[in-house]
């Protein structure tokens, strides 16, 4: 969930609309290929938080997690296994471990060192940094190998009572992280390639009502994803694989929003600015909005800064990955 901004451009499309004359093949490359770029790193990032974060649960003990009964294929070892001990050594290692969605299937291979530590002793507020030793996923038959360092620092955790009746819980993430990525596909001599420097803060604001009695003893909280929020702010800086740089910002006044339709994450507001060097020199703003007529999916639309062309398309945020290669 928390990546699904970054597989925004990789979703159908149902209606577009272009003012002041249509942007050029070169100008809707250079928009879509940084995103992409995006999709293939934060896929492969948000998977490793989602078994951190079922580690923290179990206060690290890994006899929770779940593999393959016949064949184990990933080992998990964690140097100190309670909820006390930090800094903390966690080692996963794949071998042909195969992580299947609903429509397509993930080989990993390869290891990630994680360490995990404290912030001014607050068990909550935590720092896990990720480097990628080796590591690759394949699907059908493209591998994306990564190799670098990431790191997710908690520096704020809140929860606020309404008596009784309803809680939440705003979280604060800095996200920074310095990868690089190769792309192989069979039958094919060349290896795309390109990097991706990152400096973020995520911000999520979860809601429950309490659907026990009212007393301490009875209260039961449960999550109420329709008031829910996720934003994003700060920068991206990579290389395609055509060799451009890329630059995207997000200010902090103008956070990339999410919410939630019935379900559905819905990009519903905020502000992005792209800028590409490279044989053609573009810059862009992306705004985002609900779209009023379809609440399930983003409005988009995108600006060229120099001659004020503009397109406009929906897009529904999608949890599968597709092969874009």
């Amino acid at each position: 969930m928390l990546a699904a901004v970054s597989l925004l451009w990789i979703t159908g499309c149902t209606k577009s609309k272009t003012t002041g004359g249509a942007l050029t093949a070169t100008e809707v490359y250079q928009t879509q290929n940084s995103d992409v770029q995006d999709a293939v790193a934060d896929k492969n990032e948000s998977e490793i938080d989602n078994t951190l974060d079922q580690l923290q649960v179990s206060n690290y003990s890994t006899s929770s997690l779940k593999d393959a009964p016949i064949l184990i294929t990933r080992t998990i070892t964690v140097d100190h296994p309670d909820s006390t001990t930090f800094p903390k050594t966690i080692t996963i290692v794949y071998n042909d471990y195969e992580d299947s969605t609903a429509t397509e299937s993930f080989v990993k291979n390869g290891e990630i060192d994680i360490t995990v530590s404290l912030t001014s002793g607050n068990d909550q507020l935590v720092t896990r940094t990720m480097v990628f030793k080796n590591f690759s996923i394949t699907t059908d038959s493209t591998t994306v190998t990564v190799s670098g360092t990431r790191t997710v620092t908690r520096s704020s955790l809140k929860a606020k009572f309404n008596g009784f009746t309803s809680l939440r819980v705003t979280a604060t993430d800095n996200i920074s992280a310095n990868l690089s990525y190769a792309i192989t596909k069979t039958g094919v001599s060349d290896s795309l390639k390109f990097t991706r420097e990152v400096t973020k803060v995520r911000k999520t604001y979860l809601h429950y009502n309490n659907e026990g009695g009212l007393s301490w003893q009875t209260i039961r909280f449960k999550n109420v994803p329709a008031e829910d929020t996720i934003t994003w702010s700060g920068t991206v800086t990579g290389v395609n694989e055509k060799g451009e740089t890329y630059t995207k910002t997000v200010s902090d006044s103008d956070p990339v929003t999410m919410t939630f339709y019935k379900g559905t994450p819905v990009l519903s507001a905020g502000t992005l600015h792209l800028t590409v060097e490279g044989t053609t020199s573009s810059s862009f703003t992306f705004t985002f909005q609900e779209d009023p007529d379809h609440p399930h999916m983003t409005l988009v639309t995108v600006t060229n800064d120099a001659n004020g062309k503009t397109k406009s398309f929906d897009r529904k945020i999608s949890r599968k990955f597709i092969r874009w290669w």
